[in-house]
């Protein structure tokens, strides 16, 4: 059921907070600075050397781990980053409260971003708060190690953010072209974010013919997973069709299936001219890229002084990877008689009820074995920095 909504609506602003961690995160944050964003989107600066904290322009910043790492940067350590972030957990969460959506963004691959980034959208959820994640992938030059690192790091940011987007470097001189200067690429990738900031504070702030609203946005973005962005401008004559699977479709994203996305938000924003027979192709359209049961949400935003024929903004959420489709049974029909202690502790009943009849009864048998001296909230806190915290000084 369609809400329709009358000009003389007022609405409440939500509150957007971007958070741009490490190196590459805050040159994007420097980039977002030069351009007029709504005065609902904040930008936090987050970063461990501090040196390069001083030169970014944003509305906050964060050093985090100062005796971590003493401000001298992470040394390319995804663990060091994730203990500078642990330290400064306060500071985030205290930047968070007044939060409606918090949008993370950080290269990966090297020791800040990588390692951090994970733990803030961490924080985030403990806060109930929906957390989108842009992301940078390294290029292939970069070498192994790098590449190592950054897949670790995306894999635990899945576990974390409600979505990600995930822009591989490499698609850059792909399809920019080989003579792109190197500045003008980032900038590309950086528009990314850009057009998600814009177009979302737009979407939800602004009361539309057929609006959107922050729930819809919510509901959309809970399917966890990998999530695929585009903006789309309808230039005169062209194809429609066409101008919706280009925002579906953008190719500087990693290589992502539409037909496995759970759900999307299609913002619409046209002339007052726009057809009825228009806005249905543009629905059709969509659900024709997505499965037949995705929940697709479709807003409409009339402006008469619209420079294109047409905008349409996609974000399809809930994209499975390899990794989130492990569940738990899989990981109970191994081989081995190990278990995590992570979901033997959410979930003891579940995790019983799978495990061999030698190793439960042992189990049950013997508990102090393998409960005593567990703090659950030691858990959260990784293995290293536990390990550190044990040893004589």
């Amino acid at each position: 059921m369609f809400e329709l909504i009358s000009d003389e609506s007022t609405t409440s602003m939500p509150k957007l907070i971007v958070f741009g961690v490490g190196g590459c995160g805050c040159n994007t944050i420097n980039q977002l600075s030069q351009i007029n964003l709504p005065a609902s989107v904040e930008l936090v600066s987050v970063n461990t050397d501090a040196q390069s904290m001083a030169a970014t322009n944003s509305h906050f910043s964060i050093q985090i781990g100062p005796k971590t790492t003493k401000g001298l940067g992470a040394g390319a350590k995804p663990d060091v980053g994730c203990a500078a972030a642990l330290e400064s957990q306060e500071s985030f969460i205290n930047q968070m409260q007044d939060a409606d959506i918090i949008f993370l963004t950080a290269g990966l691959g090297g020791g800040t971003g990588t390692g951090a980034l994970p733990q803030v959208a961490r924080f985030a959820r403990e806060l109930v708060k929906p957390v989108i994640a842009v992301v940078t992938l390294p290029f292939n030059f970069e070498g192994h190690h790098r590449a190592a690192n950054a897949e670790a790091g995306l894999n635990e940011l899945l576990q974390c953010a409600n979505a990600v987007i995930v822009l591989p470097n490499d698609k850059l001189a792909e399809v920019l072209g080989a003579k792109v200067t190197l500045l003008n690429a980032f900038n590309e990738s950086n528009k990314i974010l850009q057009d998600v900031l814009l177009g979302l504070a737009n979407t939800i702030s602004q009361a539309g013919l057929i609006n959107i609203d922050l729930n819809d946005f919510i509901s959309v973005i809970s399917r966890k997973g990998r999530a695929a962005m585009g903006v789309s401008h309808l230039k005169k004559d062209e194809d429609l069709v066409t101008a919706v699977k280009r925002a579906m479709q953008n190719p500087l994203l990693d290589n992502i299936d539409l037909s496995q996305a759970q759900a999307a938000i299609v913002s619409v924003v046209a002339k007052d001219t726009i057809e009825l027979s228009q806005y249905n192709q543009i629905g059709a359209t969509v659900h024709q890229q997505l499965p037949h049961d995705a929940l697709v949400i479709i807003g409409l935003t009339v402006d008469a002084n619209l420079e294109s024929e047409l905008e349409v903004m996609v974000i399809a959420t809930g994209i499975a990877t390899k990794l989130l489709e492990e569940d738990l049974s899989a990981s109970l029909q191994s081989e081995d008689n190990y278990i995590n202690v992570h979901d033997f502790l959410k979930h003891p009943s579940a995790l019983n009820q799978g495990l061999k009849p030698e190793l439960k009864s042992e189990l049950t048998q013997k508990p102090s074995q393998y409960h005593h001296d567990v703090d659950v909230n030691d858990l959260q806190i990784p293995t290293y920095i536990r390990y550190q915290k044990q040893q004589p000084h």
